[in-house]
């Protein structure tokens, strides 16, 4: 089919309209209808109907931009997508749509302006809008809610026809317009008045007499509603070939669509795959962006809840994590101490080589030494050379982890203490408060001689021990955690931890907060030899008849009384002294000064073998009134006795020997205690009922000490004790564990043996969570190496004056290193600045017993540093690092890098390509001399005595024999001071001679001098207060540490001994440091006056430039310029 034959059968004319069957029905009567329908052939040929685009069966949308109204954006299209690759596109008109916009702003505001509504339509039928608002015609006419005439007619029929409707559809369509628009057809009648209305009326009535008119009418708009092809005919289908047949499909699906609400166009998007591409980076990068917003607002959130915060647990200490290992090839400027340290990497390396020919490396190696010259460096390239695990720790922290801070329980917890006072179950509150006053809390309290009950230690319990306490402390807090067990609680706070026994035995601490009900606490340890000693520390021991803290005067009073009344002065501690307490206990009483024991009428045998018992402990006998009654009655001497170590009244207590007795003495005061009360005695177990509580928990702890079940409960109105023999472990489980508030103060005891100690009225082990093992996780990670960085700041000399605490981390790092052997595989290195204040019981052998000396590097040291760390600094080609470092005599590792790292900023500032010498002589400049003050305000006045001092600092480091060379002289104000005279010497200097100390000396006093000389005695300034304190310390060593002086003579005194000498030896100490000073102050005002002429002409030259080299100074002292700017002033 050729394009020309293709183009007319799209082309839909009213020529064909024109001749139809139903158009030729209407009847010729009706010459305004015909009219009308006529008419579109005059407009047809103004209006382009072959406006759709028709590509290979396809209809397209616009591919331009989107634009207002009804109509196209840019790849939307409907139709077979492949073919819309080959479719052309039409140029887009953005004046035809600025048209369209408006007449449909008008039309829309001006809806009874037939005009304004015709106008509209004839832009939307243009041919630049390629059919696609035909549509939109069709159905704001058929609405009705706007003005309407025959030329709106007249588009209508256009309309319809652009939409492929046949002739006979388009008639119809009209007609049925036409029935709901009456109105309209009044107005189109015009002046055939009513009769003309009426026949119109009747004609349209007619209209249903038509043959099909109402079929052809619901199949029109069944097809315009998507009922496809329906209304086609075979035959024309048959004489369709396949574009037309997709065409005659595309337009009647068109035609379904009207735009509308019910009836929306569909379309089929198809985008561009760069498009696609694009929308997907879009959406990953929106995604990833507002993911990292609400990551970092929930960090942020938990972060400062403290939710995610971890928790440090008890004895936990790991080694360091070195991503990059240090190698001894990283140290340089110490080949003598790296050559040392050698050793003690093979010996990691390979333990078992050494120990084969019996051979033991030093335990501890210490490396002394100034600051920065890289000791903490050397003993990390130690522990990555050798590959093992490095622990690290500061002076500071060492002292922290045996003084530091532990969780804390209430203070309403009982423990049992022991310290001079003797041994009590208290509450732990009432035994720290004393130790602060008022309500301070928050700070460690070190104590001395106190001891509290722990045990053994290890994975099992396998007896109690006294531990020592070191620390105490107490503190505020808002919330506990209540634990309950056995009808008793404990109440700590979240971080403390409590230990539990798991189903194997051992034993464990949990931090509070992690417990669960069902847990088992760990009781006082059960064994079946109930035998043995209860705490292993103890050990039988006599008491006396006088208290211990009495003085002479009562203890010989005491001891006249025991010879006149025929009693013992020392008693031995026995199971009968033991039974005895325990029937004191019970029912003993201290009346008008004498002891009253009380019995009942049947208890006479009990009474026979009180008196016995007391003669064979005490050798005394019964007073001789209470004979034939039922009360023994005693002197004032065993009523003392009893009153002391077991009370009286309501404040009657576990007597001290007890705690510490054996298992027999402990029975034996049961025993008694259990006749004296009258308790029920069953089969293996006992039952004591008390209003005296205090005792009683006593009781149940001594009970628990010697493996005997003892459990304490309320009754209605008194306490009850229940014992019982057992050989396994109670049921001590956790019954509840609630967080409550909580608004006072919590306690503990720091620093514990084995880190636990016993608490509670039922008493449990509880943890000492903050001491953390160093030594025990180094052993277990062997070989490995410690290291203690200011070893000094808890190795230093101990004292007797000093506090108990300073000395006990002291006492503690010698006893752990001492449980090391040199075959254990780990090494400890320890630094320090200040060797010679080191306890000589730290550096005796076996201990840091090698010494390695780490000193300041020499040229060629300084030069392998400064190579080293200008490796990733881009130096200038001209930049000689052996120059460099001979010009930097006495510098530290710590101080070249810093020299370096200061030259590279300087360089960056300056937008340089690479660091050069000024810019290293800049960097060396602010490490010697300090940092340009720049914005001080200096008056000329000022400026030029500066001058003139700094002058005479310069003239004497250049005309004194022995004086160190000069380097530069500035007035610019650096630090603390108005002007500096920088001296550099030639090469490193490791002795110094009397010359160059009095050349010193004179330096010194040459700032001064000039002054003086310059401005007279009186006009002195205060400038040279640092020259004279210089000068002063230099005069004092020489006199007393260098014997450089006559008349002290050969003497060495450090300040200490200078404190002791006598008052004649310090004044002529005093009076030759003072010669010293006055006879180099006369030197250079000698010196001054000879080149007077040329201190004036540096001084101008000083105030002209700020700043002169050595070099530069010489030119101006010969009168020769300077080739330089001057300075703005």
């Amino acid at each position: 089919m050729t394009a020309s034959t293709t183009a007319a059968k799209r082309s839909i004319g009213l020529r064909a309209f024109g001749h139809s069957a139903p158009l030729n029905k209407l009847g010729s009567t009706e010459p305004r209808l015909q009219t009308a329908l006529l008419a579109t052939r005059e407009l047809n040929s103004q209006v382009d109907l072959c406006s759709v685009q028709r590509v290979s069966g396809e209809r397209r949308f616009s591919t331009q931009s989107q634009v207002s109204g009804w109509g196209s954006h840019s790849g939307y299209y409907s139709g077979n997508k492949d073919s819309a690759r080959s479719a052309p596109s039409a140029p887009f008109d953005y004046t035809a749509q600025r048209r369209l916009a408006l007449a449909k702003d008008a039309a829309d505001s001006q809806a009874d302006n037939v005009e304004t509504q015709n106008s509209y339509y004839r832009e939307l039928l243009k041919p630049s809008m390629q059919d696609t608002k035909a549509p939109l015609v069709i159905s704001r006419i058929e609405q009705g809610q706007h003005a309407m005439d025959l030329e709106t007619l007249q588009l209508y029929l256009v309309a319809l026809m652009r939409g492929k409707s046949t002739p006979e559809q388009a008639a119809i369509r009209l007609i049925e317009l036409l029935k709901n628009q009456q109105q309209l057809v009044k107005h189109l009648v015009g002046k055939g008045g009513m009769d003309g209305y009426e026949r119109v009326l009747q004609m349209l009535a007619n209209s249903k007499e038509l043959p099909n008119v109402d079929n052809t009418s619901n199949e029109f708009m069944a097809n315009t509603r998507g009922a496809g092809l329906q209304n086609l005919d075979s035959s024309k289908q048959e004489n369709m070939s396949q574009d037309d047949y997709e065409y005659e499909q595309d337009m009647q699906e068109t035609q379904a669509s009207d735009g509308t609400n019910k009836r929306p166009i569909h379309v089929i998007m198809h985008e561009k795959p760069t498009k696609k591409i694009w929308d997907m980076a879009k959406w990953i990068m929106s995604t990833l962006f507002y993911a990292f917003c609400i990551l970092t607002l929930v960090n942020l959130t938990i972060e400062g809840s403290g939710i995610m915060k971890a928790t440090t647990k008890p004895g936990n200490f790991e080694p360091e994590k070195l991503t990059n290992k240090v190698r001894f090839s990283d140290v340089q400027g110490c080949e003598e101490a790296k050559e040392e340290l050698q050793e003690l990497v093979q010996f990691l390396k390979n333990p078992e080589e050494f120990a084969e020919v019996g051979g033991r490396l030093p335990k501890g190696v210490l490396l002394t030494g100034p600051p920065g010259t890289g000791k903490t460096l050397l003993a990390r390239a130690v522990a990555g050379e050798a590959d093992v695990p490095f622990f690290f720790m500061s002076g500071s922290e060492f002292d922290e982890m045996y003084v530091g801070v532990g969780a804390s329980v209430t203070g309403d917890t009982q423990v049992l203490v022991k310290d001079g006072d003797g041994t009590r179950l208290m509450e732990i509150s009432q035994y720290i408060d004393t130790y602060y006053p008022g309500t301070n809390e928050g700070y460690v309290v070190p104590v001395d001689g106190v001891q509290t009950l722990g045990y053994t230690g290890g994975a099992k319990m396998d007896g109690c021990a006294w531990t020592t306490v070191r620390q105490v402390y107490r503190h505020k807090v808002d919330e506990v955690y209540e634990i309950g067990y056995m009808g008793d609680m404990v109440r700590t706070t979240g971080d403390h931890s409590v230990f539990i026994r798991a189903a194997d035995g051992e034993i464990r601490a949990i931090q509070a907060r992690e417990l669960q009900v069902g847990d088992s606490l760990v009781d006082m340890p059960s064994s079946k030899a109930s035998n043995t000693r209860a705490v292993n520390s103890a050990v039988s021991h006599n008491l006396t008849m006088w208290a211990s803290e009495a003085d002479s005067a009562a203890r010989q009073h005491c001891r006249a009384e025991c010879h006149a009344q025929g009693v013992a002065e020392d008693i031995t501690v026995t199971s009968s002294l033991a039974w005895l307490f325990g029937i004191y206990t019970a029912r003993g009483e201290v009346v008008d000064s004498h002891l009253q024991l009380s019995f009942g009428t049947n208890e006479a045998q009990l009474k026979q073998k009180v008196a016995q018992t007391v003669a064979d402990a005490f050798g005394a006998s019964p007073m001789a009134n209470s004979a034939d009654s039922q009360v023994l009655q005693y002197s004032s001497l065993l009523a003392q006795f009893f009153a002391r170590h077991c009370g009286e009244r309501a404040a009657k207590r576990v007597p001290e020997p007890m705690w510490t007795g054996s298992a027999s003495t402990y029975q034996a005061f049961m025993d008694g205690y259990l006749i004296g009360c009258g308790g029920k005695q069953l089969s293996g177990s006992a039952e004591i009922v008390s209003s005296d509580y205090s005792l009683l928990r006593e009781l149940a702890w001594l009970a628990s000490m010697h493996r005997v079940q003892a459990t304490l409960k309320a009754s209605s109105s008194s306490w009850v004790l229940e014992i019982q023999a057992r050989s396994t472990q109670r049921d001590v489980r956790i019954t509840s564990i609630d967080r409550v508030a909580y608004d006072g103060f919590v306690y503990d005891f720091c620093g514990c043996d084995n880190e636990a100690f016993f608490g509670g009225s039922n008493a449990v082990l509880l943890h000492n969570s903050k001491v953390r093992s160093l030594f025990s996780a180094a052993r277990k990670k062997s070989p490995s190496i410690v290291f203690i960085d200011e070893i000094d700041a808890i190795g230093s000399k101990r004292n007797p004056r000093d506090q108990a605490y300073m000395k006990q981390t002291l006492n503690q790092l010698l006893v752990d290193l001492d449980g090391f052997q040199q075959t254990d595989g780990v090494i400890f290195i320890a630094a320090t600045n200040f060797p010679e204040v080191l306890d000589p019981a730290l550096t005796r052998p076996g201990r840091f017993d090698r010494i390695v000396q780490v000193a300041l590097p020499d040229i060629r040291g300084r030069a392998a540093i400064l190579k080293k760390h200008s490796e990733k600094i881009r130096l200038a080609p001209d930049v000689d690092m052996v120059t460099v470092a001979r010009g930097t005599p006495g510098f530290s590792g710590a101080e070249l890098q810093n020299l370096l790292n200061l030259a590279a900023i300087e360089a960056s500032k300056q937008r340089a390509k690479g660091v050069t010498n000024a810019h290293l002589d800049y960097a060396k400049d602010r490490i010697i001399m300090g940092s340009e003050r720049k914005s001080a305000v200096i008056t000329p006045e000022s400026k030029l005595a500066t001058a003139y001092h700094e002058g005479g600092h310069t003239l004497a480091a250049l005309y004194t024999q022995g004086a160190v060379p000069l380097h530069k002289v500035t007035v610019i104000p650096r630090g603390h001071a108005l002007g500096v005279t920088m001296q550099l010497p030639e090469a490193d200097r490791y002795s110094v001679n009397k010359q160059e100390y009095l050349a010193e000396i004179d330096v010194c006093m040459g700032g001064r001098a000039a002054e003086e000389l310059v401005y007279g005695l009186d006009r002195v300034t205060s400038g040279c207060s640092s020259d004279l304190e210089r000068a002063t310390k230099v005069a004092t060593a020489m006199v007393t540490q260098f014997g450089m002086d006559e008349q002290v003579g050969l003497v060495s005194y450090s300040s200490e001994q200078r404190e002791k000498l006598s008052a004649e030896g310090r004044r002529t100490i005093e009076e030759r440091v003072r010669v010293l000073n006055e006879m180099s102050n006369s030197r250079v005002m000698s010196l001054l006056r000879e080149h007077r002429e040329e201190l004036d002409r540096l001084a101008q030259a000083l105030v002209e430039y700020e700043t002169l080299e050595k070099n530069e100074v010489e030119r101006v002292i010969k009168g020769l310029p300077i080739e330089r700017k001057v300075v703005p002033q």
